[in-house]
């Protein structure tokens, strides 16, 4: 498409204006009514314009978040396309990283207590994790191994979190879920669950439906006190690692100040428990799984969700895809 074409996004060679017009309404609603890659490739160079914009830490905030609501809509459309082209996936991959870079330019402000974006800080730290989820996501919808460089930046923005003290708040994030209360800790679990769900067997729909599910299920997941010894089913990660995290069956005292440990137990109940009332009749829609599933769908995949993050021997975890009668498999997954 030309852009001489009513539909093209009007391009400038002055010196751009970038927060004013990315935050404009107009600007916006030709964005979306132009062809996907030119409209991704012009999103892309405003954000990466408005890096070098002079503003407050405050005004990057809602730049950002004004942002995050155009590449989410973008990224909804390169969606379709990523298993089948390369294109779609390096384009939405940078739409993202674009965005992210912001983030990062905004923490020393976050960190030396800046006094009007310290009281956004659970908000700040949550969205920048939910670009890292969305990262993950993406590799995990076209099949890609996801970079180390991308799992230290996640790492990093959790610590972050811990250090001003926000991880466990609880904050209202629309583009998370449309009904359900997240914070960072669970954002941040919510990308380590998406990357131990045995994904090569999931369809596309299937790993949408746990991208859904899961705001609601990695609340589940709670922290503990990693120098505790313990028994049951624990979720572990290093801060200091290039990759996610993994299954354990215990927790073993250790002088790893970067380890940090969750436990599955009512993430475990509450996928048997939703499991059961599919069973006994209940609809999808009922236990909050979506009304676009089937009871036969959801059932299966809590079952193969729950052999994945809890099954019942954890030697075996990076290997499981199966649990009682139900399996998934790479020959039968759903398109």
């Amino acid at each position: 498409m030309s852009d001489a074409s009513p539909t093209a996004i009007p391009s400038t060679t002055a010196p751009t204006t970038t927060p004013h017009r990315l935050m404009q309404k107009g600007w916006a609603t030709q964005l979306f009514t132009a062809e996907l890659p030119q409209a991704s490739a012009q999103l892309r160079t405003e954000i990466e314009n408005a890096l070098n914009n002079e503003m407050s830490a405050l005004d990057r905030f809602r730049l950002t978040e004004v942002c995050r609501v155009l590449v989410l809509g973008l990224h909804n459309r390169w969606r379709r396309l990523s298993r089948k082209e390369d294109r779609a996936f390096t384009e939405d991959v940078a739409l993202w990283q674009a965005l992210w870079a912001h983030y990062s330019l905004s923490l020393r402000a976050l960190l030396d207590g800046d006094p009007a974006l310290t009281p956004h800080k659970a908000f700040f730290l949550q969205q920048a994790l939910f670009i890292g989820k969305q990262l993950r996501l993406i590799h995990a919808l076209a099949q890609r191994p996801f970079p180390e460089k991308f799992w230290k930046e996640i790492h990093a923005f959790y610590r972050f979190s811990e250090i001003l003290q926000c991880a466990l708040d609880n904050i209202t994030d629309k583009l998370s879920s449309a009904e359900n209360r997240v914070s960072c800790h669970s954002t941040y679990v919510h990308a380590l669950l998406i990357d131990l769900a045995n994904l090569p067997v999931l369809s596309t729909q299937q790993i949408l439906w746990v991208d859904r599910w899961l705001p609601r299920l990695a609340r589940k997941a709670l922290p503990v006190d990693p120098s505790t010894p313990r028994v049951g089913l624990f979720l572990e990660t290093r801060l200091d690692s290039s990759r996610g995290g993994s299954l354990r069956a215990r927790v073993k005292p250790s002088d790893d100040a970067s380890l940090r440990v969750a436990d599955l137990e009512e993430l475990s109940k509450t996928l048997r428990r939703r499991r059961r009332h599919l069973i006994t009749g209940e609809t999808p829609a009922r236990v909050k799984l979506g009304d676009d599933i089937t009871s036969d769908q959801a059932t299966v995949l809590l079952a193969h969700l729950e052999a994945a993050w809890c099954p019942p021997d954890l030697s075996h975890a990076s290997d499981s895809s199966q649990f009682g009668d139900w399996t998934i498999s790479r020959t039968t997954r759903t398109k």
